[in-house]
């Protein structure tokens, strides 16, 4: 899947207010459940089984299938492992690829359900309140990668599109929203990225570049270019739940969520010359060469929402569950800071690191209706088979103003842009459990789902594998482990735009995730 931005993923242009865009929503707005090892073993393809607290989340009604109350605790970690490949021209050959890892500790699950007899024998025979926080999603990415480019730079890049703006304006440390530049213009001139040259005032050069015999402007030689990006974070819902259970059979209930999303990125670009005497300079008298720069964004993001959610499980036949559930549309509130700093080191002259002030925003969005189906058929007490399907349509996401006097206008273009590009999906999941003893159980579970834009295809699928299972002792201890993996689709990066008629690099991103899980539990 190629992301082709106006703006490059890696710059990010996030300067001034109202720089989300689809992308940014679909991070946010997007659920990969967790929950417990049980219904994380069965690849979360629950909306039809209930009886656990991990199944709450998908569909409030499971939690009275059990008729007993339960605690549970579940620990794990979430272990991403990458592969990027450079090309120093867009779609040109690769010259390197490079690995990194990073390891997480995480929190899927935590609460508590109490079950409550009526002392019926028909109608509504017992009753469950629970408050549980389940995982719905973990930002962990490390990549880095780098190679060699004979064509372009990103300070060059930065020179030609800081061209025209007049150096007294830029110098003087001052960025208004109302003008043709903003703090990356200051950032790129402030650090010495980029400067002026000739008589002009608004005419820039990158410390990359050099000026020919016949005016030109280009690299001065071949320079090592290295990219990293870091992101970390989760989103997780904090869920009041209550449901019935009716005569065994038919079993409701509802949920309200609090979301809590967390998300940080760190984007770091350097360059730095393969042979320094290809950038001679003169700086104060004194001939030296470049040696290299690079500029840092760091990005935080908290937001906060509330949902409803509903759902039942009817049992039609003996041994046949039907389940569904739908999900409102959730407000959340997102609060965003951010901050820039660059340098640019020269031989023998001491460069001062410039840093941007931090920037900060607080907007809206408005995250999609999503609805699952399920059906899960037991055989006797032995075995179980379990299937699912949601479905979510983000093309109904929208930005909107915090001061809810500005509405959704000041987003009009990014609202109008999701509208025509996102898309819809489909998350299909299937899960099986068999209990070799009346205390052991063995699982297993498969989803994959498509990429939330419309040109997505089926390259662009997420596939999750998981093998787990559970001990049952003669008292009130249970204990469940999973282990679950996740292949992401290949994703596409530019880390600065075009500015010439060569194309800029580009970085293919591959991130797989390893989550291992394990769930304490006691019932009472």
């Amino acid at each position: 899947m190629k992301k082709i931005l106006a703006i490059s993923i890696f710059c990010l242009a996030a300067f001034s207010a109202g720089a989300q865009t689809m992308y940014d929503a679909i991070n946010y707005a997007d659920n990969n459940y967790y929950g417990t090892a049980r219904s994380a073993a069965l690849g979360n393809a629950v909306t039809a089984v209930g009886g656990d607290l991990g199944t709450i989340g998908i569909n409030p009604a499971g939690a009275a299938v059990a008729g007993f109350s339960q605690f549970t605790l579940t620990p794990g970690l979430s272990i991403s492992s990458t592969q990027s490949s450079y090309a120093p021209i867009a779609y040109g050959a690769v010259s390197g690829t490079t690995p990194e890892s990073q390891t997480r500790f995480i929190m899927p699950n935590f609460g508590f359900i109490m079950n409550m007899d009526t002392g019926r024998k028909y109608g509504i025979k017992n009753f469950t309140f629970g408050m549980t926080l389940n995982t719905t999603n973990v930002f962990n990415e490390r990549m880095s990668v780098g190679g060699t480019n004979n064509d372009t730079s990103m300070m060059g890049e930065l020179a030609y599109f800081a061209t025209g703006i007049p150096g007294s304006q830029i110098a003087s440390g001052n960025s208004y929203y109302d003008t043709d530049y903003s703090w990356r213009d200051i950032l790129a001139f402030q650090s010495g990225l980029i400067s002026n040259y000739g008589e002009g005032d608004g005419d820039y050069i990158g410390s990359t570049e050099v000026i020919f015999d016949d005016g030109s402007i280009g690299l001065g030689g071949p320079i090592r270019q290295s990219f990293f990006r870091q992101r970390t974070g989760s989103k997780s819902d904090a869920v009041i739940n209550l449901a019935f259970n009716v005569d065994d059979k038919l079993y409701f209930g509802g949920n309200v969520g609090i979301i809590s999303l967390t998300f940080k990125e760190s984007i770091n670009r350097a360059e730095s010359a393969v042979n320094q005497n290809d950038f001679a300079l003169i700086l104060d008298d004194m001939e030296t060469a470049w040696l290299n720069g690079r500029e840092r964004y760091s990005l935080e993001t908290d937001g906060t929402g509330i949902y409803g959610k509903f759902g039942l499980i009817w049992l039609p036949v003996e041994g046949l569950r039907l389940g569904a559930a739908v999900k409102t549309p959730t407000l959340l509130n997102i609060s965003e800071r951010w901050l820039w700093d660059a340098v640019c080191n020269f031989e023998g002259f001491n460069s001062n690191l410039y840093e941007t002030p931090v920037g900060d925003y607080t907007y809206q969005l408005v995250t999609p209706f999503n609805f699952n189906l399920g059906a899960a058929y037991t055989l006797g007490s032995q075995a179980m088979l379990s299937v699912d399907w949601e479905r979510t349509d983000f093309r109904s996401m929208r930005f909107r103003e915090a001061d809810r006097s500005f509405g959704y206008g000041s987003f009009s273009e990014d609202n109008e842009y999701i509208r025509q590009n996102a898309g819809v999906t489909n998350n299909f999941r299937v899960g099986a459990e068999y209990k070799v003893t009346p205390a052991f159980a063995l699982r297993a579970g498969y989803s994959y789902k498509n990429y939330a834009e419309k040109k997505a295809n089926v390259q662009d699928l997420t596939h999750t594998a998981s093998l787990g299972f559970g001990y049952s002792s003669p008292g009130s201890f249970f204990l469940d482990a999973a282990v679950r993996y996740t292949q992401c689709p290949d994703n596409w990066y530019y880390p600065y735009d075009d500015y010439l008629d060569v194309r800029s690099p580009e970085v293919c991103v591959s991130n797989n995730l390893m989550d291992v899980i394990l769930t304490l539990g006691w019932r009472f």
